[in-house]
């Protein structure tokens, strides 16, 4: 009588503040297109075209495609994808549960989840429009199928994580090295059957299946050609230019690998740059470790360090929302093991942790929301200049063709660009912001003498640690040596 008492209790407790934790992220999902990215992904509702860059490649099909079925009911295609996402991650409380039902009891399975789902930061970088969000929902259902595959005996049972595997290309093409799941599915099968014939036919359905939206992404481009030759462009860019990955980085290899792991992973990732929730993490990971036996399954492992190589080499590491599902991963080995022994002080512990990172994210959904990014702070202040003037971003003229201002703004990336283009605006005053500032100085140009600052704009840079701080400044013309 005790115990059932005790398992309803964390059964509510867990119910209710899932429900409050979902009502708050889905209100206060972002309403904002800030960023590039998030621009692309926005435009694609009202219009695909991947060679204008709405989005971007590969497409995204199955992201977009959820995305226009909530623009349906929701006007605003920034909101529509945040919600998309807040939804889509949420639903992976079933996948999370059906994993961790295997090892503890149901109420603390369910603790566990909503301890995985609650954390403060994947939270607030999933209620943004990129596909991070859903594509971490979906990473969750797709490892769930790998393991239901691999307790069945029939051929067929691999029908449905190569199905969801195709979903997750769909949604987010960098979650590729958790295909290696699949491999191990396929060995598996190999070894209890050894017929070469069953394993050729996994591997080509579940190639078919990725087929599916390849195929029909390339369609609107005019064919398969087309889609690839503008793909080998986007990559190339990538790894060379805008991609911010290792191979274009100046960043020394251990300077990067420090930044990974202890800014990137544990300060935002795990504790949301708050030293209370790093603190409580730190008493939560030493009980953990020392306690249970919870072992998560190999392919996820192996899986989780294949994309965290990823990550690390070929993501831009000024943007830790690359790390969400190696967030994720470690929550669920954290939260699995201390769970797993059924006492009392061990579900208290994880209730208080769970709603101080939960007061935090909510927290931070709300500022998110009710703030607007510094780009559009930058733009509205712009709207009520008179004189003319010309404005010379990076990648803030993005949003700003997005906010369709009324006043003319360029994108440069090279000095020698500006002094030419600037002639054209002799009599207009001239702005540029502290990223064009920034770029001319690692091009060896000092224009520190010839800028004068006007203002700073600030949002969240949890959110947006790229452009959550835009300093705007006037050019003052003069000899640049």
């Amino acid at each position: 009588m005790k115990r059932l008492l005790h398992d309803r209790l964390w059964l509510c407790f867990s119910i209710g503040l899932a429900a409050v934790l979902a009502g708050a992220a889905l209100y206060w999902a972002s309403p904002y297109a800030a960023t590039w990215d998030e621009v692309d992904f926005a435009l694609a509702l009202e219009r695909y075209d991947l060679l204008g860059m709405q989005p971007h490649f590969p497409g995204y099909p199955y992201f977009i495609l959820g995305g226009m079925a909530v623009h349906t009911a929701i006007a605003n295609p920034a909101k529509a994808l945040s919600v998309l996402n807040v939804l889509v991650l949420l639903s992976a409380v079933f996948p999370l549960v059906w994993l961790l039902r295997r090892n503890v009891s149901l109420p603390a399975a369910l603790l566990a989840a909503l301890a995985v789902l609650s954390s403060s930061y994947v939270l607030l970088a999933a209620a943004r429009p990129m596909s991070d969000g859903a594509a971490l929902g979906v990473l969750w259902w797709y490892m769930w199928a790998v393991e239901w595959a691999h307790r069945q005996t029939t051929w067929k049972a691999q029908l449905l994580p190569a199905a969801l595997f195709s979903v997750l290309m769909g949604v987010r093409l960098s979650y590729a090295p958790f295909g290696a799941a699949l491999l191990f599915l396929w060995y598996e099968d190999w070894k209890t059957h050894r017929r070469l014939g069953r394993v050729a036919a996994s591997v080509l359905v579940a190639a078919l299946f990725q087929f599916i939206w390849v195929a029909a992404v390339a369609a609107t481009e005019g064919g398969l050609w087309p889609f690839f030759k503008l793909g080998f462009a986007f990559v190339a860019g990538h790894f060379s230019e805008w991609g911010g990955t290792a191979a274009a980085s100046p960043l020394p290899f251990w300077e990067r690998v420090c930044r990974f792991v202890l800014d990137n992973f544990l300060w935002t990732g795990m504790a949301s740059r708050n030293a209370w929730l790093l603190a409580a993490y730190a008493v939560v990971g030493a009980i953990a470790w020392r306690a249970g036996r919870l072992g998560l399954p190999r392919p996820l492992v192996v899986s989780a360090l294949l994309y965290a190589l990823w990550a690390l080499f070929g993501q831009n590491i000024d943007k830790p929302r690359h790390l969400l599902p190696l967030v994720h991963i470690a929550l669920v080995f954290v939260w699995g093991r201390l769970l797993a022994a059924p006492r009392t002080w061990r579900f208290v512990l994880a209730a208080a942790v769970v709603m101080l990172q939960s007061t935090i994210g909510i927290g931070l959904l709300r500022e998110q929301a009710k703030t607007p990014p510094a780009v559009y702070q930058l733009a509205d202040d712009l709207r009520d200049k008179r004189q003319p003037f010309v404005v010379y971003t990076w990648e803030e003229t993005r949003v700003l063709d997005y906010l369709n201002v009324p006043f003319p703004h360029k994108d440069v990336l090279h000095f020698s660009f500006f002094l030419q283009d600037k002639e054209n605006y002799r009599h207009a005053a001239i702005y540029m912001t502290n990223h064009v500032v920034q770029g001319f100085e690692a091009q060896g140009i000092d224009v520190s003498r010839h800028v004068r600052k006007v203002k700073t704009y600030r949002s969240s840079l949890l959110a947006d640690p790229v452009y959550g701080t835009i300093t705007l400044y006037e050019w003052v013309d003069g000899a640049v040596r």
